[in-house]
């Protein structure tokens, strides 16, 4: 994968009846701390998204190191970004860099992203009303693009937001920022990124970031 591919995306359906039966092994590949997470939570819902997120993010990365996804040692840096750790990215790292990787879900879909050489960021939100996006755009959007979606008819101004919303975040999450990364005016105190909307089911918007 050279640095200007874009970034590999993976879409999860959690009624998708083949998810479904992944559901059981990918429990046997949580380490401690994901499995005490998981019991954590309450909502049937939350469980899942958690299980087929993390559970397919081992398959996934344990194919691209050749590794026992259950050995895999996931972390965090110091701002929460999850990141590889341990002797598979040391040995990973003789062939090629470990991949940078992202999850984000919402409703009944989880979206992970891939990419060899550049940080990747992922998000994505189920469609919904936002009667308080004024105020959420007015600290973390630009002008030009509050105006933009202020000058919407109002039956499509919560999408539009939610749109600049993934943009923002995928940005935001590939530099390993929350939204306090975000500069004083609105917009993201990060590096050029390349963004692009992702393609979903109805109902739902998206976007993917690398930088």
């Amino acid at each position: 994968m050279t640095p200007e591919a874009p970034p590999f995306l993976l879409l999860i359906d959690r009624r998708d009846p083949k998810a479904r039966c992944m559901l059981t092994r990918l429990r046997e590949l949580l380490d401690a701390g994901e499995a005490r997470r998981l019991q954590q939570l309450r909502l049937q819902g939350d469980r899942e998204r958690f299980l087929l997120g993390r559970g397919v993010l081992r398959l996934m990365l344990a194919g691209w190191l050749r590794a026992d996804p259950a050995a895999l040692v996931l972390g965090v840096g110091p701002r929460g970004k999850p990141r590889l750790t341990g002797q598979e990215v040391a040995g990973a790292a003789a062939v090629e860099p470990p991949p940078r990787f992202n999850v984000s879900h919402s409703g009944d879909l989880i979206l992970l992203g891939f990419h060899s050489r550049r940080e990747v960021g992922v998000d994505i939100e189920e469609l919904r009303p936002v009667p308080e996006w004024k105020g959420i755009a007015h600290r973390c959007l630009p002008p030009a693009r509050r105006q933009a979606i202020g000058a919407l008819p109002a039956a499509r101004r919560d999408g539009a937001f939610l749109e600049e919303w993934c943009r923002l975040e995928a940005v935001l999450k590939a530099k390993g920022l929350g939204v306090f990364g975000l500069a004083p005016e609105g917009g993201t105190a990060t590096p050029e990124a390349d963004v692009w909307p992702v393609a979903l089911p109805a109902g739902y918007v998206g976007a993917a970031a690398l930088i």
